[in-house]
């Protein structure tokens, strides 16, 4: 699932509305702080993350031999953020 910064300002915002205490805010000022965290670390995340991925090929059409480039091959990726 691609990361939503929408969504996930949604669930934050849902969350602290739910501690005591909140009402104690100016539900405007933290809206608007919950955004802009929100929105630069997702941007943070998006632009600066590292992902290692393995693949498993099950299968390769067009094989070239010796050297030089095969495929294209099909199979799955697994792997995750570093």
């Amino acid at each position: 699932m691609a990361m939503n910064a929408t969504t996930l300002k949604a669930t934050i915002k849902t969350k602290i509305k739910a501690k005591p205490g909140y009402d104690k805010f100016d539900s405007g000022a933290m809206g608007t702080i919950i955004d802009v965290m929100i929105e630069e670390i997702v941007a943070h995340i998006q632009n600066n993350a590292v992902v290692s991925t393995t693949v498993a090929v099950t299968s390769v059409g067009g094989v070239t031999t010796g050297a030089g480039v095969s495929g294209p091959g099909t199979g799955t990726g697994a792997g995750g953020v570093q």
